[in-house]
């Protein structure tokens, strides 16, 4: 199987490289901010609710850092608005009202939850407004300005607007592809299942881990190093192909092993006999009809009788993680890493 590379960042056209302004300088700001001066855009300017963080990044881009979004607009053609989702439809609201010249301009909001509607108020002053949200859990690491290459961005724009948000995502070597606000909710649900429900699987992970006897600064990144493995098959493959482990081998009596193990913890066993049927689900009881009996039987007739229960396991568990982080580091100590 041939696998292709993330696309590289492409230089801008300057028949399509607005000036931006940035308003919110958290992490998605400081994201954007520094790819896309990266990829040759010209920041004019920078607001944030926080002075401080607005001049830090003001300066890492050339910027000016300003006091708040109308003066952010003034300064550019394509004003990014980075902020929190609950502040997004009062900004517009109050430009509208606040007498900024928004005809010419385009407003923009990196929400995944929201659709133009939030930007109403900004559009009937004669904005062109969009949406634009990176589809990636956003982090300021070695290399801020490389963070969005190969990774998909959500695009929704007035048409005038789309072909520049569309330049700007392939300059940041990211890919463009549509989501509706029609199913804008539905869109960021299946954002939040994928991005945001593994983690709280990983966290339910660890404590079992730690709880079979596996010290805590090991077993959360031994874990995520399996997750991100599991990320990268799916990528690649898809998920249902990339889909491993006993369900798929209709290997009924592990599964039934770990349901025995987890008799002491009947959350985290409803929770592995509910996502077991969905690995059963995604890949067909055909040919796993052992494992499809099994997970459709009455719940004690799954666990063994003389299995020993982790209750207690889990809580030592969950003490010895609270105390490895509270822990001084060993000078020396080497420690695994995702």
């Amino acid at each position: 199987m041939t696998v292709s590379s993330p696309p590289e960042p492409r230089p801008a056209k300057r028949a399509l490289r607005p000036t931006l302004a940035i308003v919110g300088a958290g992490r998605a700001g400081t994201v954007l901010a520094l790819g896309a001066h990266a990829a040759g855009y010209r920041i004019t300017a920078v607001a944030s609710r926080t002075p401080a963080s607005s001049l830090r990044l003001a300066e890492q881009v050339g910027a000016v850092a300003v006091p708040g979004v109308g003066d952010a607009v003034r300064r550019a053609e394509l004003c990014l608005l980075t902020v929190p989702d609950g502040c997004i439809t009062g900004l517009a609201a109050r430009l509208a009202a606040g007498g900024v010249a928004l005809r010419g301009r385009s407003l923009v909001h990196c929400s995944g939850a929201l659709g133009l509607s939030a930007l109403a108020a900004a559009r009937l002053q004669g904005a062109t407004v969009g949406a634009f949200h990176p589809l990636q859990a956003l982090s300021i690491g070695a290399d801020p300005a490389a963070a969005l290459r190969g990774t998909y961005v959500a695009l929704e724009a007035d048409p005038g607007l789309r072909p520049l948000l569309e330049q700007l995502a392939g300059d940041l070597g990211a890919i463009a592809f549509t989501a509706p606000s029609a199913n804008r909710a539905l869109y960021h649900a299946a954002a939040v299942l994928a991005g945001n429900a593994p983690l709280a699987l990983l966290h339910r992970a660890t404590e079992l881990l730690v709880a079979a006897g596996v010290a805590a600064d090991i077993a959360g990144p031994a874990l995520a190093a399996l997750l991100e493995g599991a990320a990268a098959n799916a990528r690649w493959l898809g998920a249902r192909e990339a889909l491993t482990g006993p369900v798929v081998r209709n290997d009924a009596a592990t599964v039934a092993g770990h349901l025995a193990a987890l008799r002491g913890d009947p959350a985290t066993q409803r929770l592995y006999a509910r996502l077991a049927r969905e690995m059963l689900r995604s890949v067909g009881a055909t040919g796993r009809e052992a494992v499809a009996e099994l997970l459709t039987a009455p719940a004690p007739q799954r666990a063994e009788e003389h299995a020993p229960t982790i209750a207690g396991a889990v809580r030592a568990g969950r003490t010895r993680a609270a105390a490895a982080r509270h822990r001084p580091p060993r000078v020396g100590r080497r420690v695994a890493s995702a």
